[in-house]
């Protein structure tokens, strides 16, 4: 049985190596100048041509190549540090939006908050009877001012952080040209 399969094995071996065989390949150009790539041979009108030809690269073209993907690695980082620069003033901008519709909503929430308030202790028999409410109201409007003031500081931060990448990329531009 062991023979049997070896037997298979071999003949289908042999037979995919048969149709991975690779031929001739014959370039050519004919008379209207068309190029023909054909595995069977030209014509005899046909002018042929040897479209495979390895060269050898020089010192200096081995040496103008590395420039060249030296030069590409510095400008594919040079855009990353752009794009990074850019991304941070996008959340920078996002941030301070952020932070000035928290100090609206913060101050139009204390407006509503003093006027309420005002509405409610009118009176010294209406302070005592909504004292609580009031203070639940007070905090509330104290919470959506912090609530601002640390918006307002996420906006410095990412502005600052901003700042700080562009100048990083500024003074790195700076000493690749020198």
């Amino acid at each position: 049985m062991r023979r049997i399969s070896m037997a298979f094995a071999i003949i289908f071996i042999t037979m995919v190596n048969l149709n991975l065989y690779a031929g001739n390949v014959y370039t050519w150009t004919d008379e209207d100048g068309n190029l023909h790539i054909t595995d069977y041979p030209p014509p005899k009108s046909a002018t042929v041509k040897n479209v495979l030809q390895y060269r050898e690269k020089t010192a200096s073209q081995i040496q103008e190549d590395q420039r060249q993907q030296e030069q590409k690695a510095s400008e594919r980082l040079k855009e990353k540090k752009e794009q990074e620069v850019e991304d941070a003033k996008r959340r920078a901008r996002e941030a301070d939006k952020r932070a000035k519709a928290a100090v609206e909503q913060a101050e139009q929430i204390t407006e509503d908050a003093e006027a309420y308030v005002r509405r409610l202790s009118s009176t010294k028999e209406k302070r005592k009877q909504f004292r609580k409410k009031i203070q639940k109201i007070k905090q509330g409007a104290a919470a959506a001012q912090a609530e601002a003031q640390a918006a307002i500081e996420q906006a410095r931060q990412a502005a600052e952080e901003a700042r700080m990448l562009d100048e990083e990329a500024t003074a790195s531009q700076n000493q690749t040209r020198e």
